[in-house]
Order: structure tokens, then sequence, then C-alpha cells
């Protein structure tokens, strides 16, 4: 290597050594500046209305490997959205809301919502209407109770994922980075979003069914306020008669409207205390799956395991199971549009994803919801 080789080569490391130095000492600059990037620039990958037909897989593969240069030249609409930037193909948004609904165990039981802005208003009657039947004869009609509309506005959040990739696995041709991708992020935000929908306290999050305030009977139930069952001892059940008694008492007291689609949720460590409760024939409260498409069954209704539910334990105030129409009871509110950004600058050697969407949720129908607090 002659001495001009030699000058270009400790050039070249020179400037390398002093990228990464800048990188390091103005790391969250750098990471405010990629938020700002990312917000102005940043790709949805859906819009409604527009020609996500015509896009093709293989832009999408050929972008998370190659970078936003190389995919620009392709058949990208280059319409800019409200958050500026370009689509990308519908099905890779289907596939992310197939993924997240098959790991969120709240997204596969609750409603679910796709809107254009920024918060919805639900209307909720808080009374119900009367009606009454009308004869043949000219008799007066009974003037009936109209009911009471209240509002309950549901915003949405931004949750993101940042999954990282290294260089040679993106460009190994036979690993599928699409799928990878998919997978990466529906796995991140479905963690983070079903725990908000659990236990979210809706502070730049949604809220969740076990954030609101309980009552003991069915009378006092109004909006803001759940029906709460109790165990008469902390962390556990106090026998299994009484056990029985109480998720009767719980099963009974959702309205026959509600009863179609009712559903248990718990934690693992509710289930594994349920699963051992009988009767006074010794038979078990809890029945097993008997195929892979069936759920196992409490009292005749399917139970959904969630581990976001709060773990029992003995001694420990809890509210580790609930029951009841979630479809009706609780409202998941998706803003359109789920963005990525490519960033193989601040985590060299690796390629960060940064991917973000907006979600809310809330309750609804608030005697659509049972909760079972153990604890006296």
């Amino acid at each position: 290597m002659n001495e001009i080789d030699k000058e270009i080569q400790s050039a070249i490391s020179e400037l390398n050594e002093n990228i990464d130095t800048f990188i390091k000492d103005n790391k969250k600059d750098i990471e405010q500046m990629k938020v700002k990037m990312f917000n102005e620039t940043a790709l949805p990958l859906a819009k409604v209305g527009g020609d996500n037909e015509s896009y093709q897989k293989a832009d999408f593969s050929n972008y998370i490997r190659n970078g936003i240069d190389d995919f620009f030249k392709k058949s990208l609409n280059s319409s800019t959205g409200e958050a500026g930037g370009y689509f990308l193909p519908i099905s890779i948004v289907e596939k992310v809301n197939n993924r997240m609904k098959f790991l969120s165990p709240m997204r596969s039981i609750a409603k679910v919502m796709t809107i254009s802005s920024n918060s919805i208003d639900m209307l909720v009657d808080s009374k119900n209407p009367d009606a009454g039947w009308a004869g043949d004869t000219e008799e007066e009609r009974v003037e009936t109770d109209s009911p009471e509309i209240q509002k309950i506005k549901i915003p949405v959040h931004e949750i993101y994922a940042k999954p990282k990739a290294n260089q040679r696995l993106l460009d190994d041709t036979q690993i599928n980075v699409e799928e990878w991708l998919i997978t990466k992020i529906s796995e991140k935000i479905a963690t983070l979003e079903n725990a908000a929908f659990v236990n979210g306290n809706g502070t730049d999050k949604p809220k969740g069914f076990l954030n609101y305030d309980t009552v003991d009977t069915a009378e006092e139930i109004e909006i803001g306020k759940l029906q709460s069952f109790k165990t008469g001892v902390d962390g556990k059940f106090s026998d299994d008669a009484a056990a029985l008694n109480l998720l009767i008492d719980m099963v009974c007291s959702i309205k026959p409207i509600y009863a179609k689609n009712a559903k248990w949720i718990m934690s693992r460590s509710a289930l594994a205390s349920v699963r051992k409760l009988k009767n006074k024939d010794g038979v078990a409260l809890w029945q097993p799956s008997i195929a892979e498409s069936t759920p196992s069954m409490l009292l005749g209704y399917p139970v959904i395991l969630d581990d976001d539910m709060p773990v029992l334990k003995e001694g420990t105030k809890s509210a580790s199971i609930a029951f009841g129409d979630f479809h009706s009871g609780y409202q998941i509110i998706d803003r359109q549009g789920l963005k990525i950004l490519r960033d193989p600058y601040t985590s060299k050697p690796f390629v960060e994803f940064y991917a973000s969407k907006r979600t809310g949720g809330a309750v609804v129908d608030f005697e659509a919801i049972k909760i079972l607090k153990f604890e006296e």
C-alpha cells in the first residue's frame, strides 16, 4: 500500500471515528430529530382510497433491505398524506392487524373501530327509553321516558416499536424480512397495548377496564362505574362452595342481551385456582377444551387467558377475574395508518425500524362487564 492509499485509509478511519463520536455525544438530539423526521416524512402503511393493490410485496421487502432511495424508484404512490410520506401496501397492514389480534386477548374479544381523526365521541344511554303497546282503540298513548344521553370521548395515543436487525440478516435473500418485521412490530405493540386495555390509566395510553371505579350492586351502576363481586378473603376464594355461589352470582348478574357473547378473562394464576374448584359432587367446575378451536369453559362460558390480568396471590388484594360481554362493553379505537421509518445510522451496525401507530380504548357499556375482586 503506497503513501496515498495509507493517507486515504487513515482519513476514512478518522471520519468514521468522528461520526461515531458525534452520534454518541448527540444521541438525545438525534433521537428528537428522528422523531421529528418520522412525524413529517414517515411512511404510512395504508390509506383508505389509495391505489394499494398496485403495490407489490417485493417493493416493501426491497425498502426494508435497501432503504428509501431505491424504494422511491418503484411503483409507490407519490401522493402525500396528512403526515407526509408515501403509502405502502394495504396487505402489510392487514397482516400486522391480524397478527396483533392473535397476540392480544383483548383485541380478540373487544369491539375494534378504525377512525381517521385523533378521537371519537361515543354516545351512551345512561337510562333506557321506555316503550309500550298501542291497541286498536283511540286510547291515549302514555308518555314514555326519554333516554339520558351522555358522551364518552375516546382519544388515540401513539404507541411505537423499534425492532433492530443486523445488515447481514437484511442482505440474506433466503430470509423473509417482510414477515420478520411484521412479527417483531406486532409482538412489541400487541404486548404493550393489551396491558393498557386491561390496566391503563388513560394518560397517554388507553384506559383499561380495571381502572374504573366499582360498585357493589347493579342498582348503583352508572357511567364510569362497574359492578364488582368480592370473595371475602384477600388473594383467594374462601372455599369451594362459596366460590361456586360467587361465580354463579356473576353469571346471573349479566343481562340476557349480554349473555350470548359473555366470556371469562383471567390471569394464569387465577386459572390455576379456578381449575381446582369442585362442586358438592366432586366434579370440577372448569371444563377443558376438547379441540384446538374451542376454548375451555367455566359454568358454560369460554375462558380467556390474559397474563395482563393481575396475579392472584394469597394475602394480596387483586382483581384477577372479570366476566361479561367485552364486545359490547369495551371499545378499541385505531387511527388509520401504521408508519415506519428505516434508520441505518443511530444503532450501527444494526438497522433500526421505528414503527408507530395510534390507538385508544375505553369502557362504553358499564352493564356489560363484571369484576371479581379477591378481597374482604
